[in-house]
């Protein structure tokens, strides 16, 4: 009699492939969370550079950029840490940030 049963019978294989679709999907959903909020960065870098052209600017968007530097200046992770709570603390920073500049 046979004492290891054939593999198919055992579900290790099958875990062991299916946490390998696990890692890509993750990896293909961390890249594409990356790629979302670097993109928000950039669109709220261009919309600054714009006020940064103007001679005069409103006083709105005075306080806004103020309420901007100060988000900015306060904002602090441990990024080495690879925390789910400081990508978490990114996303609502950027969140922040656009909302600020949503108006101007």
């Amino acid at each position: 009699m046979d004492s290891n049963p054939p593999e198919e019978a055992s579900p290790a294989k099958s875990v062991i492939e299916e946490l390998d679709i696990l890692r890509i999907e993750f990896r293909s959903a961390l890249q594409a969370y990356a790629s979302r909020i670097e993109e928000e960065i950039g669109l709220i870098q261009q919309s600054t550079a714009k006020q940064t052209t103007k001679t005069k600017i409103a006083p709105a968007k005075l306080r806004d950029l103020r309420d901007m530097l100060t988000l900015l200046r306060k904002f602090s992770i441990k990024s080495e840490k690879g925390r789910r709570k400081d990508l978490k603390k990114i996303d609502t920073l950027v969140g922040d940030l656009t909302m600020l500049i949503e108006h101007w």
